[in-house]
């Protein structure tokens, strides 16, 4: 995989983990490797997106528990998603 590739999707995971100086860094880098401001602001854009999706799941999730509602589970029985034996 090409650096500015690997560059944008670190600009994409600073930002879903709220990480300024990971993002100054790796902005830094994909402009150094040949990334132009579109391509930037394109995977700021989509990891803003995966973090909303992420925050407004996970109230989703507490709204169920709060009304006495199942919580749909991935491919597990433990209720969390994390797989077998889990003890969360």
């Amino acid at each position: 995989m090409e650096t500015k590739v690997k560059e944008l999707i670190a600009i994409g995971a600073a930002v879903a983990s709220g990480c300024e100086p990971c993002l100054r860094t790796h902005v830094d880098r994909a402009r150094t490797a040949g990334a132009d401001a579109r391509e930037i602001d394109t995977a700021v854009h989509v990891a803003r997106a995966v973090r909303l999706q992420a925050v407004t799941g996970f109230d989703d999730a507490a709204g169920r528990v709060l009304r006495g509602e199942p919580i749909p589970v991935m491919a597990t029985d433990s209720g969390c998603g994390c797989g077998p034996g889990c003890q969360c």
